[in-house]
């Protein structure tokens, strides 16, 4: 958590804390931000910082009890906009690899009472079913070397009734509008999107194919209807040229008309570019054969890519990565207080998310300062909360007893103190 750094007035090797990393990173990116005032730029700051030191629910009540302003300037403070997408891409753009996709997941968040906007029936993931609550539609940047991913920005989806939707628009229009509205901004990060299979579906892709840049990889059904395209000699005279060759047996592919691009001991990976008929476009199929220890078939799953040139291997490896994307949701939850916003403000709900979000990139950041931004490495979210706590603690103990701080025999104590609670302490 903590580097070692020289002293330039005593040559005494002392530690960089995880508060003091933290505060230098959220304060360099802020700056590079325009129309943010010198308040709002300490707002940020602060709120970011008690996100990550808070220990259990973060709501405008607790932010009021530990942090510097009180409760109603929370409340106001949250209900000005804030350009997430614009923090957080600079916020990787210094941390990450030149491996870069782009991951788009909804997640479930439980909520209950019934003035809050947009609240409805959503597909919860963790129990296989729909539940009463809200949905949030999160866009990330997935880095494959560091095999992590970072949060971008969270869109709240309307609830699945006409008065929240236009005529004729669906959930999906809506998964669809949210990433092109953003896609001059997402495609400087990478032209590559991953979504699971849920979004196989042309409402989805036809929309971000015809007005971006962005080739998108997800994963088609078991029972998929593709056919072979024609690569033989037309025939001569009048009529259309035939374009296919015969539908695609799914549980039996031929083949001697797909090429394999890659075996090893758990899947076997062939590739050729298919027509997929619910798609209605050609589209670039990998088609996997996961095995088991002593080599036998075990299941078969079919990813595709729209762009055609993607190789098959990649199209498996740049799938399996958006599962990083789990991981955020899943700290946030834990660690950030995803679920615990008291607002009925559609603003305070949007900035209240994204910030629980967006903390669990910062601390992603702390915990890698010093290693190659090519390597990846352990992250543990506790551990970050449980110094940047104990650090809290710390400096509301020297204030009350009116301790120096900067006294050098208290220096190993103090480093002592701040590991109190890790599980790698």
């Amino acid at each position: 958590m903590r580097i070692l750094v020289v002293s330039q007035n005593n040559y005494k090797m002392k530690t960089t804390d995880a508060f003091t990393q933290g505060q230098s990173l959220i304060t360099t990116i802020l700056g590079k931000m325009s129309n943010l005032n010198e308040w709002k730029r300490r707002f940020l700051l602060e709120t970011f910082m008690l996100f990550l030191t808070i220990r259990g629910r973060v709501n405008f009540l607790q932010l009021g009890r530990y942090g510097r302003y009180d409760e109603s300037t929370y409340r106001s403070g949250f209900e000005n906009k804030f350009d997430f997408l614009d923090f957080n891409s600079k916020l990787i753009k210094g941390h990450c690899s030149d491996e870069m996709i782009l991951g788009f997941d909804p997640t479930y968040i439980s909520k209950s009472g019934k003035c809050t906007p947009g609240l409805g029936y959503f597909y919860s993931g963790t129990e296989d079913r729909y539940k009463r609550g809200l949905e949030v539609g999160c866009i990330a940047a997935i880095d494959v070397r560091q095999n992590t991913a970072y949060h971008l920005e969270g869109v709240q989806s309307p609830a699945a009734r006409k008065s929240d939707l236009s005529d004729g628009r669906s959930i999906v229009d809506h998964y669809a509008e949210l990433i092109t509205s953003r896609a001059p901004e997402l495609k400087q990060i990478s032209r590559i999107l991953v979504c699971d299979g849920y979004f196989a579906k042309r409402r989805f892709i036809d929309p971000i194919a015809s007005s971006t840049e962005l080739s998108i990889i997800s994963r088609l059904r078991n029972d998929a209807n593709l056919r072979y395209l024609y690569l033989g000699k037309q025939k001569p005279g009048k009529g259309r040229p035939q374009r296919y060759d015969g539908k695609i047996n799914v549980k039996q592919i031929d083949k001697r008309r797909i090429s394999k691009v890659y075996e090893d001991d758990q899947i076997r990976i062939y590739s050729a570019i298919v027509n997929s008929v619910g798609l209605k476009r050609d589209i670039k199929l990998a088609y996997v054969e996961f095995l088991d220890q002593k080599g036998k078939l075990i299941t078969t799953k079919l990813f595709f890519c729209t762009d055609l040139e993607m190789s098959g291997l990649n199209i498996v490896k740049y799938y399996q990565a958006r599962f990083q994307m789990e991981f955020i949701f899943r700290d946030a939850k834990q660690f950030t207080s995803l679920q615990h916003c008291q607002a009925r403000s559609s603003n305070k709900l949007h900035f209240h998310i994204n910030a629980s979000l967006t903390s669990t990139s910062i601390a992603k950041c702390i915990q890698r300062k010093g290693i190659s931004v090519d390597n990846p490495s352990r992250i543990s979210i506790s551990d970050v909360k449980t110094e940047l706590f104990n650090h809290y603690l710390l400096h509301r103990i020297f204030s009350i007893f009116q301790i120096r701080q900067n006294i050098n025999k208290n220096d190993n104590m103090y480093e002592k103190i701040l590991d109190i609670g890790k599980i790698a302490a």
